[in-house]
């Protein structure tokens, strides 16, 4: 599957998941900053899918190296780009199925809304596994499967019931743990009210996609913490 949304859309990360921006979506956000706030100071970090390297500016404070990696170099230039030449960054053109670091090389990996994309996540979590560092852990978020249409028909070739997600990942982790956020209550709101009204809303007073529950029902989004590599 092409994925042709940087070539369309540009730097969108950048745009959508600033509270600063015009195009500002209360959702995005919410996606990166889950992952972010999860992030130690002075943590290797690994981005596959990092895509116009939205992700990798957010936890590049915290002092550690972050590697991005990605298949579209359309992306790739984008993140260059974008993030410009910090030391402690570095991006590659890479297949997420076969990546060239040593055994135990990264104490965070994030697959953020990026396995929803992969016909067969096997090779990619197999990957990973080998890659983490054995108190590291595998950060992922991907949509929440709902009955009756996919999030994104044209570029998910899978979406996922929790019980899923959590299947393929234990596969590859001993402990993988589930929560949920994107409350859909304010899906619906965003829906009847608008994007303006929710993205002021969020701009100013709080965004309430960031909440978080341990519960799938009412949420649209989850985040899987996986540890312990088998």
């Amino acid at each position: 599957m092409t994925f042709r949304k940087y070539e369309e859309l540009g730097a969108y990360h950048w745009a959508w998941a600033d509270r600063r921006s015009a195009l500002y979506a209360p959702a995005a956000e919410a996606r990166y900053t889950i992952v972010a706030q999860r992030t130690a100071p002075g943590q290797r970090v690994l981005d596959i899918g990092c895509g116009d390297g939205y992700l990798m500016n957010l936890v590049a404070d915290c002092g550690g190296a972050v590697t991005g990696v990605d298949m579209e170099i359309t992306g790739l230039a984008l993140a260059s780009q974008m993030l410009g030449t910090p030391r402690n960054l570095r991006l590659l053109q890479a297949d997420a199925t076969h990546l060239p670091f040593l055994e135990a090389s990264f104490d965070r990996v994030f697959l953020v809304d990026v396995i929803e994309h992969i016909v067969d996540p096997g090779p990619c979590l197999g990957e990973i596994a080998r890659m983490l560092a054995p108190e590291g852990s595998l950060l992922v978020t991907t949509p929440k499967w709902r009955p009756g249409k996919m999030w994104d028909e044209v570029n998910h070739v899978r979406e996922y019931r929790p019980e899923e997600l959590a299947d393929q990942l234990r596969a590859f982790f001993k402990d993988v743990s589930l929560s949920f956020f994107i409350p859909a209550g304010w899906w619906q709101v965003r829906r009847r009210l608008g994007k303006i009204f929710i993205r002021t809303w969020s701009r100013y007073l709080y965004n309430p996609f960031l909440r978080e529950g341990g519960d799938a029902g009412g949420f649209c989004h989850m985040l899987a913490v996986c540890r312990d590599p088998r």
